[in-house]
This record gives structure tokens, sequence and C-alpha cells, in this order.
């Protein structure tokens, strides 16, 4: 797609849509600002396949499926989902298989990305308005899951803020069917934002609800700080991000705590699960069902607490499966200094215990002994004198 270009649509000759700007030349995508002149120039997004030269029969077969798979999963009846308007064949110029080539066209959403509108709050959201457009993503992600499918690869640049807080979803490229083994143009997420055992998973089987449910806590985390957690999975909260987290009510962390969770059997089973704490008022706390015993994830490098009680801390293994974790161990202990008397300041009595000598633990049985031959030798000696 070169800028100025009107793409026609070869079934039907109309030639409707005009290429404005390239906004993204992506690995499998190339995504356009267009026009549509047959209404008055309005703003649409165009999104055709990007090619690596020379491409084989099946990656060109593989990401014309991929694309077809989009436009399936836009089907779903979401509002925050871009609506496609168009979907139609223009003449290829690949020059490996048949001589047409699909293009997507989508509703263009005017207004910020989430990433922009953070950094207008470089210590975090107001903590409702946090909690509201947390709480559109996950409704929209429910709809999506119903539909048999997984968003993926949701993160700030991925959402988008308009007017009034109305939120959209763009960057629909890496949706995927539910446990299914995605397509090699899809291939590839976001470690910071992604569940980890989907970041370098290949085979489908970890795309699921909770995947998705990592992705909201992430985003939740970094809404509530301003900071972007980390890609540890054992430790995804940055120093700064955990102590901001920390000084607000306890059931923002609990929430970020449950959808981070390494493993993703601990974390909620599906967003309906989710949606019910996503209100200030009904923010989860330590005895509510399913928040027991969480503690929120303290960064290894976090030298603020004194006290340090969290296992994580403790562990050589995160939780999560089969990740070993290279700590830092630092200089080794210092000893132990003598106790003290409260008032006097004197070293108290150090105890020590000693093994006893082999031979003490004999005295009883010698004792006995000793005890038997005397009674008998006064009873012997009496015996001879009334015998004389």
């Amino acid at each position: 797609m070169d800028v100025g270009d009107t793409l026609k649509n070869l079934d039907t000759g109309e030639a409707r849509f005009r290429v404005k700007r390239l906004l993204v030349a992506g690995r499998s995508f190339y995504i356009a600002e267009g026009e549509d002149i047959h209404l008055d120039d309005l703003p649409v997004i165009l999104k055709a396949i990007r090619y690596p030269e020379d491409p084989t029969p099946e990656l060109v077969k593989e990401r014309r499926e991929a694309l077809h798979l989009e436009v399936e999963a836009l089907t779903c009846p979401s509002i925050l989902l871009p609506e496609p308007i168009d979907f139609f064949d223009v003449q290829a110029d690949v020059g490996v298989g048949d001589s047409r080539e699909p293009v997507l066209v989508l509703e263009f959403h005017n207004g910020k990305t989430l990433r922009e509108e953070m950094e207008k709050s470089p210590r975090g959201m107001p903590p409702r308005r946090a909690l509201k457009i947390i709480h559109e993503i996950a409704l929209s992600l429910e709809e999506l899951h119903e539909r048999g499918f997984a968003f993926r690869d949701l993160n700030p640049d991925h959402v988008i803020v308009g007017l009034d807080d109305i939120i959209h979803l763009v960057g629909t490229g890496n949706i995927a069917r539910l446990e299914a083994r995605p397509h090699r143009a899809k291939l590839g997420v976001s470690a910071v934002w992604s569940a980890p055992e989907i970041r370098e998973e290949v085979s489908g089987k970890f795309i699921t609800r909770e995947a998705d449910i990592y992705s909201l806590g992430a985003l939740l985390s970094c809404t509530l700080t301003g900071v972007e957690p980390s890609p540890r999975p054992e430790s995804p909260l940055p120093p700064e991000s955990y102590e901001r987290l920390m000084a607000l009510p306890e059931g923002y962390g609990l929430l970020v705590t449950r959808c981070m969770q390494a493993m993703a059997k601990r974390r909620f089973k599906s967003v309906a699960a989710l949606l019910p704490f996503l209100n200030d008022q009904n923010l989860p706390t330590p005895v509510s069902r399913g928040f027991a015993k969480l503690e929120p994830p303290v960064p290894f490098s976090f030298e603020g607490l004194p006290d340090l009680k969290n296992r994580a801390l403790r562990s050589k293994l995160s939780g999560g499966p089969l990740i070993s974790v290279a700590r830092d161990e630092g200089p080794p202990p210092t000893p132990a200094e003598p106790s003290k008397k409260p008032d006097s300041g004197q070293d108290l009595p150090v105890k020590t215990t000693q093994m006893a000598p082999w031979w003490k633990s004999c005295l009883p049985w010698l004792t006995v002994s000793l005890g038997g031959l005397v009674l008998g030798g006064a009873w012997a000696l009496d015996a001879l004198l009334s015998a004389g």
C-alpha cells in the first residue's frame, strides 16, 4: 500500500478506499490510515499482509488464513473491538499463489493510547478511573472469550482512550483461538504484558482465558502506579510500583496479585469471576474467597522493607512452572552479637553443652554392684561369728 493509492475491489471493480498515510509496517502486516471517498473522505483503517522477500506458498497461505481469522474474531458483538467495514481482494503483487490479496477495512477510532494517557499521570491514575478503564476492557474480553478467542497481546498501545474515557481495542492481529496453535504470523507477544506461559509458547495449549487475565492485572498495576511491570514472572512488580501499590487500599494490591500469579491456575478462572471486584465499593479483602494468604510479590531488589516476610524472596525457585531465579546473595552475614542484659549492659553468660565422659554413664551400675558386695560381706561375717 503506497500513499495516494486507491484500492480497487477485484470482484466489483469499485475503487472506494484511498491510502492516506502509513501508520505501522509490522512484521506481518501493514496498517495505514485511509479515506472512504464515497463517504466524504471518512477516516478508516486499512490492513494488508506484509510478506518477506521470496515468501513460500505455505507462508502466503498461512498469513492469509490469519487475516481471515482476525475478521472472524472481529464479528464478536463487542463495542470495544473495531468494526469491520469491508473485506475484499485487490490485485496481488506477491508472485506466489493466486493473484488476489485480501485487505481489511476497519472503523477509525480517534483518541490517545492508554500509554499516552498514563504519561499524563506518572505516579498513577486516580484509582477509580483506573478501575473503570480496566472494567470496560474486561467486559470486551469476556465477550471475546465466550466466542472462543483470546486477545493474547493486550497492552497499553492496543487500548485507545477517547472522550469521556470511551475505550476501544486495536491491535487485534494477535487474537487467536483458545487452546489452539496460533498461526506463525501471530507468534511473539510482549514479555511485559503477556502471561509467562504464552510468551514463547507455540503449541497453543496455554492460550487461555487466564492468560488474558494476567494482562488485565498488568494493565491495572501500571494504571494505578504509573510504572510498567517487570517481565520476571516471580517478581512482576518493580520496587517503585510495589511501593505505590502498597500505599493504596489493600484491595487494589490483592486484585493485581491474584491476576498476575505466575501459575495460571492461581488466577481468576474467568473474567466473570473478576468483574465484581473491579469496583471501588467491592474491593477484595484478605478474607474474600480466593484471596486468603495472597501476598503481593515483593521485588527481589526492594530494600525498603526491614522485615521481608514474602516467601518468594527466600526461595531460589519461582512460583511459575520450573523457572529458576538468579539471586544476588550479597555479602556474607555478619555474626550475631552476644545478648545483652536490658539494664546492666553486661554480657550474659553463654551456656555451653559438652558431652559427659563415658565412665559417668556407668556410675549407677557401679553403685548397685558395690552395695551388693557390702551386704554380702556383712552376711558372711555374721554367719562365721555364729558358728564359732
